[in-house]
């Protein structure tokens, strides 16, 4: 059985809580893990469903959305808005990617079950996605990555579906947006969204395990601006753009070739072209063997790389993406 939430997610005012997670082993036999949740009901418009702390280790979404529910009152409302600023509880309590409870990732759990608290706490969303209108789910490059500030959206569904999402993007405004086509997991947030014909706007904003204001102050005014354009804001949104940037394919990922210390010459945001050298990977075992370059597959932006220096093989260094117009965007089916 899903969670329940301690309050009234649908009565007028504004109402702060938690889900209860019933959960039983050797840290928590007889209790509850409260997961903490926030309802603003301002007016019989559309709801939306804020999201943070998928992934405990990413600290732009958390700061965003505590305190988009600390500032917000039911006058500031039309519709409903639902904050879940620490949607992972374990996991931010731990300051980790994944709970350290069940070692299961919440982005690949949905739908949801009743196996662990991480599945409980999917199931607990996928049920209320139903009620959603439009949803924000803020994340950033955690402790291992550092992103160009973007947004994010899924290139799937029906063409009238893409135009929502489409409008939802550049209502937010990131100065770019990655589309993630729809081969993407089915198990993450955004997959349930797409269930549920729930428009939603992911982000990427920083990272590197520490917070960075640019990126914040991106979705902050974004996530503002979007709660406006979906009329759960009372006031009139900003007209603003996006530049979409797509990843067709695992070429736009960079893997270390071997086990060693990763000199990386590129930084999130830059433009590169195919053959540019991204790092030199240099051997620690072997102070005999020379480096071992890497270099660009295609060109394109770079949209994230790697934080930690000491890799191993198979370790994605940075990624890509490629320009994507509008009209790409809402035919594109890959």
């Amino acid at each position: 059985m899903a969670p329940t939430a301690s309050i009234d997610l649908k009565a007028p005012g504004k109402r702060i809580g938690h889900i209860e997670l019933v959960w039983s082993d050797d840290v928590h036999a007889y209790g509850v893990i409260p997961v903490p949740i926030v309802a603003i009901v301002g007016g019989d418009g559309p709801t939306a469903l804020v999201t943070a702390g998928v992934h405990g280790d990413e600290y732009e979404g958390l700061v965003i959305a505590r305190s988009l529910a600390a500032r917000l009152e039911p006058g500031d409302l039309a519709g409903r808005l639902i904050v879940m600023p620490a949607l992972n509880w374990p996991a931010v309590e731990a300051r980790a990617r994944t709970s350290p409870i069940d070692r299961q990732n919440l982005n690949r759990a949905f739908p949801g079950g009743s196996e662990g608290p991480t599945a409980l706490i999917a199931a607990f969303v996928e049920g209320l996605l139903p009620e959603i209108d439009i949803a924000i789910d803020l994340h950033s490059g955690g402790t291992q990555s550092i992103y160009t500030p973007c947004g994010y959206v899924y290139a799937m569904g029906p063409r009238a579906f893409r135009a929502r999402k489409l409008a939802a993007a550049h209502a937010f405004g990131a100065p770019v947006t990655a589309v993630v086509a729809a081969t993407a997991s089915s198990g993450s947030l955004s997959g349930a969204c797409e269930r549920h014909g729930v428009p939603m706007v992911a982000t990427e904003l920083g990272g590197g395990a520490r917070l960075d204001r640019a990126a914040q102050a991106i979705g902050e005014a974004g996530t503002l601006n979007l709660l406006r354009h979906a009329g759960v804001l009372h006031g009139t949104a900003i007209a603003t753009r996006t530049s979409f940037r797509h990843t067709p394919s695992r070429r736009d990922h960079v893997m270390a070739p071997i086990d060693g210390l990763a000199e990386t010459v590129v930084a999130p945001g830059d433009i590169v072209e195919a053959g540019q050298l991204v790092a030199r990977v240099w051997p620690t075992d072997d102070l005999a063997r020379p480096p071992v370059e890497v270099r660009f597959a295609e060109a394109g932006m770079v949209m994230a790389v790697r934080t930690m220096p000491m890799v191993r093989r198979g370790d994605t260094l940075c990624h890509t993406g490629i320009p994507m117009s509008d009209d790409e965007f809402l035919g594109v089916d890959r």
